[in-house]
């Protein structure tokens, strides 16, 4: 079933396109900066380690941006901050590849080779480092150093993309570090930043966790959502997001976007609509889209990303921001919420900017 974002803000399902009107249009978009300083831990990561979910964050993001071909992992790699079989596994492919059977313990520790090679290969250890995930145009890692050629200004359309792919990082992020503190008590003290309700404010005002009968799991299904969307933008074979947001073929004026629900697993599947091959694992971005404001093309695309990448249970549409100014999405019962499409754009839009999302 396709899922549209109509001009009027609302989302229709459909299950042809032949309904939608037609007019003209145009579209086109690079990915965010990985972070300037050098990769950090607190405490080790890997086997028998404290395994921290911060600090697992930070290690799963090296091993992402150091490439395959450098021993780390490709785009679609999980970053959930937690230590499993496969984060430890890769970890060790890692330092196998870099140091050996005597260097492959598994444990990457402050201080130590293991971190110390990650740094070296993103730069900050001398020598230059590798072109890293995301960096300039091409945000498919690649590990061959290319002749130098000026970039292109990034259009506004890069803009909003690269701007949504910011909020969702930082949303991932923020749901990460409540992690350890989901199934705490409330620690009340003079320092509130380190205290489990500043860590559970945001993912308790869009999805009430707190009142949940399954808080960790919920609270993992955030992460989860917007894990995928973040995998969306990082798809190998060409710039980021330019294998998934598209110029709608049809350059229908009726809508700003539209997907197929679930079609981040409906890979190289495509339909047949108005003559035109429709594939279901891309975004399409039609005409109306381009001159809506930078934050607003980043609202829509995180909306329709939601839709995109819910599964098993597919996320829909309860409620909008502009119903009843906010009324009816804030009264949403806490399964809804996790099920809304407008919460995680609102969620990811606070969290990245520190205030509540406009009423778009």
């Amino acid at each position: 079933m396709f899922i549209c974002k109509a001009v009027d803000g609302t989302c229709k399902k459909l299950t042809s396109l032949d309904s939608l009107g037609n007019g003209g249009g145009g579209v086109t978009p690079p990915g965010p900066t990985p972070g300037g300083g050098p990769v950090t831990i607190k405490f080790p990561v890997g086997i028998n380690g404290r395994n921290e979910a911060l600090d697992v964050l930070n290690i799963q993001v090296a091993l992402i941006q150091v490439g395959p071909a450098n021993g780390g992992q490709t785009p679609d790699f999980a970053i959930d901050g937690i230590c499993g079989p496969k984060t430890k596994a890769a970890i060790q492919k890692f330092q196998l590849q870099h140091f050996g059977w005597k260097g492959c313990d598994g444990l990457i520790e402050p201080g130590k080779q293991t971190l110390a090679k990650l740094n070296e290969l993103l730069g900050h250890g001398g020598g230059g480092g590798i072109p890293i995930l995301g960096t300039g145009p091409g945000g498919a890692a690649k590990q061959a150093l290319l002749p130098a050629t000026p970039a292109a200004p990034p259009t506004e359309l890069q803009k909003g993309i690269a701007l949504a792919l910011k909020w969702i990082l930082a949303a991932q992020t923020n749901v990460i570090s409540a992690i350890p503190y989901v199934n705490s008590k409330d620690t009340p003290g003079p320092f509130q930043v380190f205290g489990r309700e500043f860590r559970m404010r945001q993912l308790n005002n869009h999805f009430l966790i707190d009142k949940t009968p399954a808080k960790m799991a919920n609270t993992r299904f955030v992460l989860k959502t917007f894990d995928r969307m973040r995998q969306v933008f990082e798809r190998p074979g060409g710039l980021w997001g330019e294998a998934a947001f598209e110029k709608d073929p049809l350059n229908d004026n009726t809508v700003f976007a539209y997907t197929w629900w679930g079609g981040f697993f409906k890979g190289g599947q495509h339909r047949v609509e108005k003559q035109h091959k429709i594939r279901l694992d891309s975004i399409f971005l039609s005409p109306p889209f381009n001159p809506l404001i930078e934050e607003r093309k980043a609202f829509t695309i995180i909306h329709e990303l939601a839709h995109f990448v819910g599964h098993p249970e597919f996320i829909d549409d309860h409620a909008y921001n502009f119903q009843g100014q906010m009324k009816k999405i804030n009264n949403l019962p806490p399964h809804l919420k996790l099920l809304n499409a407008e919460s995680y754009s609102n969620f990811a839009y606070e969290v990245a900017n520190g205030k509540p999302a406009p009423i778009f």
